[in-house]
């Protein structure tokens, strides 16, 4: 599956607060998700908001991990308020 320029440069920008050390496996889990949401979706590309979804929902297990994620995309300017089910 292929990304849209927008969708990789999210996902790189997404991926930018985990340590260096541990991101190709993060990356490597939260891009499962994100074509899984895509191919639900009908996509043959990912959207943008494929990689939102995929994300949240990828890292999204642990209370503080989730508390975090939801501080890092309300300070980059992301309304979190469709995502809230998945936010739960």
């Amino acid at each position: 599956m292929n990304y849209t320029d927008q969708s990789k440069q999210l996902l790189d920008e997404l991926l930018s607060p985990i340590p260096f050390f541990a991101r190709p496996m993060a990356k490597k889990m939260i891009e499962k998700q994100i074509f899984a949401e895509a191919q639900q979706a009908g996509h043959d590309t990912v959207s943008e908001e494929d990689v939102l979804r995929g994300y949240i929902i990828a890292g999204a297990k642990k209370e503080a991990d989730r508390d975090r994620m939801k501080q890092f995309l309300t300070d980059k300017g992301y309304d979190l308020s469709k995502y809230q089910d998945l936010l739960a």
